[in-house]
């Protein structure tokens, strides 16, 4: 059980380390602009998520929110957010701007393209299968969010 488990856990690490790879090499997609891992994850959010205040968006995305106002004055800057103001003048919403839309649409479609394999795995996995993998996602996360709050 102890090899097993090593094992799974050398794995799951080389897969962080295969994923950072390909994260630290910024990518076009679509637009001109090259754009990092943090900032395409972000305009991820913000598409999926209409309106969303940065607020919201930093708790989603388990970062701090000076963190998120960075990647957002970076993002804004190459006119792929829209910030607009709500009722509240505090709070300040965002959305994708046309230019954003086409990244968000690209990202889609190159996130599709990596995660192929995964769609046949889950097709043909069994019910218990799913919720064991999503039970395992979720202490993963769960895991990494407390230790990030530790640092």
């Amino acid at each position: 059980m102890e090899n097993e488990l090593q094992s799974l856990i050398d794995q799951f690490l080389k897969i962080l380390h295969l994923y950072s790879v390909i994260g630290r090499k910024p990518k076009d997609y679509g637009t001109g602009d090259f754009l990092f891992f943090t900032e395409i994850h972000t305009i991820s959010m913000v598409g999926k998520n209409k309106e969303i205040n940065m607020t919201k968006l930093a708790d989603l995305m388990g970062v701090t929110r000076g963190a998120i106002s960075q990647t957002i004055r970076k993002l804004v800057g190459k006119e792929l957010i829209v910030k607009s103001n709500t009722t509240n003048r505090k709070e300040i919403n965002l959305m994708l701007s046309e230019k954003g839309l086409v990244v968000y649409k690209g990202q889609e479609s190159f996130q599709k393209e990596l995660f192929t394999f995964a769609g046949t795995l889950y097709e043909t996995a069994s019910q218990y299968d799913v919720e064991l993998v999503q039970r395992l996602f979720n202490a993963i996360c769960n895991n990494m969010q407390e230790r990030v709050r530790q640092l």
